[in-house]
């Protein structure tokens, strides 16, 4: 089938909206995601189409001028990834800002992150309770060449909470920018860049648990 391109990033009541009609790809506008902090475009492409059907949510991303992707040595699946780079998506169901959401994170080396956060203030996780990997059934699979890396995911849509028709979410990506010769190195504001498709404005330091900012996904 081929892909259908559709504008997507609406914007309603400052949050951003995807309509997803069942069975159809659709890309979203937005190729650059913003800084964490204060909603500056990157200048990385980060490039995101999605689809779904009866029983998931497909998710596909490619994540350029990556220069350094093949420095993360995370390879084990629920580990503390986000500590290098990785592609997010954090989704919960309903309409309300959540206080409850799946985090999915994936990385470079096809590691997958798997965790229900609990957020009651709605800007500090304050509980995580891992979904166990074969549990969590999400067909994943990632490719790399040049500074280049991309992934897929496959996410039953019964881990999500249930066939719901609408939302809310956000997607996010750490940037390694400098190589690290330490293997055991972590990102920081000071070397890696933190950005978001809705940015989460959190200030001086960059935080991704900011749910507020969260877009809407409604499925038709």
């Amino acid at each position: 089938m081929p892909f259908i391109y559709l504008i997507l990033l609406l914007m309603h009541s400052g949050i951003p909206e995807i309509n997803l009609t069942k069975g159809q790809w659709a890309v979203l506008s937005q190729t650059h995601f913003s800084y964490a902090t204060d909603g500056q475009e990157a200048p990385q492409q980060t490039l995101v189409k999605l689809s779904f059907d009866d029983d998931h949510l497909y998710v596909d991303f490619e994540c350029r001028q990556n220069p350094f992707w093949n420095e993360n040595t995370y390879k084990k699946h629920n580990t503390e990834m986000w500590n290098q780079e990785v592609f997010e998506l954090f989704i919960a169901e309903g309409e309300a800002t959540p206080t409850q959401y799946l985090e999915l994170e994936i990385n470079p080396n096809n590691a997958l992150f798997v965790g229900w956060i609990d957020n009651p203030t709605k800007e500090a996780p304050q509980k995580l309770t891992f979904v166990d990997y074969d549990k969590a059934d999400i067909k994943h699979e990632v490719k790399t060449g040049g500074e280049t890396w991309a992934g897929k995911m496959q996410i039953p849509r019964t881990l999500l909470g249930g066939k719901k028709a609408t939302y809310r979410l956000n997607f996010y990506r750490i940037v390694s920018l400098q190589s690290h010769t330490d293997p055991n190195w972590k990102c920081s504001p000071a070397d890696c860049a933190f950005t978001c498709w809705s940015a989460s404005m959190s200030g001086a330091t960059p935080r991704f648990h900011r749910p507020d900012a969260f877009g809407r996904l409604t499925l038709r």
